[in-house]
């Protein structure tokens, strides 16, 4: 018996069968094939759908991670360019800063003292030394120190008012009141330098 007349003879008997079942046999039949059909179709759908929401899942996963590396990233590239900044400014700045502060009091008239104190270490990693200047001012007239603050704050040195005392020395009111003035400053620069 060859392979062809095998087929042929399944195919004769199960029409045979079939023929042989009452209508609400074949009628359950098909339907039991209809459903172990859509039973298949269903499961191969599911399955996919459910690989499918995996990996979308995954690619959201994968999306916010690249937003928050690009923000981050954005974020760390300002902070880098903003200590560099402080570097490049630290370096260029004059390191002379007792002798800029002591000439532009000279240049306006007062009578001035800038006492550096020893520098201290910051506390981060950023290799910079915190000096406190002492600043003592005598017969200063108002309009004139407040210029002389304003040339303070221009300086290209990283400088900080940490304390100002004045006392008045005349009962003059108005703008000629003379003063004696007491600045505490805060100088900032790297610890390379070796300036006061």
């Amino acid at each position: 018996m060859n392979k062809p007349e095998f087929l042929d003879n399944i195919q004769s008997t199960a029409k045979t069968k079939i023929n042989s079942l009452q209508p609400r046999e074949k009628f359950l039949l098909v339907g039991s094939a209809i459903v172990l059909v859509v039973m298949i179709v269903f499961t191969i759908f599911h399955s996919m759908n459910v690989n499918i929401n995996k990996e979308l899942a995954e690619t959201e996963n994968y999306r916010k991670a690249l937003n928050y590396i690009a923000e981050n990233q954005a974020l760390y590239q300002r902070n880098k360019a903003k200590k560099e900044a402080m570097r490049q400014k630290l370096l260029s700045a004059d390191s002379k800063v007792v002798s800029k502060l002591t000439s532009m009091a000279s240049a306006l008239g007062f009578d001035v003292t800038v006492t550096p104190k020893d520098p201290k270490k910051t506390s981060d990693d950023s290799g910079t030394e915190e000096q406190e200047i002492e600043v003592q001012l005598k017969n200063v007239d108002y309009n004139k120190f407040l210029e002389y603050l304003v040339q303070i704050y221009k300086l290209d040195t990283p400088i900080y008012m940490r304390h100002i005392n004045m006392n008045r020395t005349s009962n003059n009111s108005g703008s000629d009141t003379k003063m004696t003035v007491s600045i505490t400053l805060m100088s900032y620069r790297l610890k390379e330098q070796n300036a006061t």
